[in-house]
């Protein structure tokens, strides 16, 4: 079977990925859209907004149909679901939107950080589990203008931006090497432990609005 983003491109498009890791998914439903019947892993989402969705699987036997569910899903919902054929329809009457992370084939793990810290024991103010299985954590972030986080570790990580014009990282945790970026609701955001910044850091706020940002993590 196709992934969904071939299946039906006009609503599912990958926003960031990190190659032979996995990739993120944002996922756009209109009242009454209906995709193609696709393949996906298992895989980590997260709503935007409220939906209503009617979830049919393959069929049971030749000559009996699973006609599937229908789930009120809530903006905040973050269902991990399991590798699957489907297909999906918006039966609600407003548009549903959500992203998700699918792990590439073949996947490999990122490996163990040496003295690892975690965000959401440094600064549990700010970084919140919202769910998690073996593999991936779904995690997000919150900081008021002018807040800073403790210094803090991540394995490969896949953002995306809920709220914030602007973030100022210290790779490493150096004040010295200032990194100001700019920042864009709804933009996605690969974050390869292997890349300075991503790998070990510190945050500011250093926007004029509060900072809200959900990410997928690698846990191994």
């Amino acid at each position: 079977m196709p992934d969904c983003c071939t299946a039906s491109p006009d609503l599912y498009k990958t926003i960031a990925e990190i190659p032979d890791v996995a990739r993120l998914v944002e996922m756009t439903f209109p009242a009454g859209a209906k995709d193609v019947p696709h393949e996906h892993p298992i895989h980590s989402m997260y709503f935007l907004t409220d939906v209503k969705l009617k979830i049919k699987g393959p069929p049971v036997s030749a000559d009996v149909k699973d006609d599937g569910g229908v789930a009120d899903l809530p903006a905040g919902a973050c269902p991990i679901f399991p590798a699957m054929v489907h297909q999906v329809e918006n039966v609600g009457d407003k548009e549903g939107k959500a992203v998700f992370v699918e792990p590439y084939q073949g996947c490999k793990p990122c490996g163990d950080i040496e003295g690892y810290i975690s965000p959401f024991k440094v600064s549990a103010d700010c970084y919140k589990i919202l769910a998690e299985d073996d593999a991936w954590i779904t995690g997000m972030m919150t900081m008021a203008v002018g807040e800073k986080d403790e210094f803090h570790h991540h394995k490969d990580h896949l953002i995306y931006v809920v709220e914030g014009d602007g973030v100022t990282i210290y790779p490493g945790g150096d004040e010295s090497a200032a990194m100001v970026v700019p920042l864009k609701v709804g933009a996605g955001i690969p974050a390869p432990m292997a890349a300075p910044p991503f790998a070990s850091h510190t945050l500011l706020n250093s926007g004029t609005v509060p900072l809200k940002m959900l990410f997928f993590e690698a846990k191994k």
